[in-house]
């Protein structure tokens, strides 16, 4: 199992911001991947399906938006 970072592209500021969580998947990407990319015409794993409507807080504008766009969410493999 390998761990990601999950990124959310911010509606606000147009930025990628961290979201405060990880994921743990068997089957993710190698490098920085949408989670729509990841699993193309595929139910999407519980876990990732739950991240869609995700909160995203800009550090920049201190501002909240929802980001319920697959393609605007992503994983990011980390340094285990």
């Amino acid at each position: 199992m390998a761990r990601y970072s999950v990124l959310a592209l911010c509606n606000k500021c147009g930025g990628l911001h961290e979201l405060d969580m990880s994921v743990e998947l068997k089957d993710g990407p190698i490098k920085k991947q949408s989670i729509a990319d990841t699993y193309p015409g595929e139910p999407l794993p519980q876990r990732l399906a739950s991240l869609s409507g995700s909160i995203v807080t800009c550090p920049a504008t201190g501002r909240q938006s929802t980001q319920k766009n697959n393609h605007q969410i992503f994983l990011v493999p980390t340094k285990n």
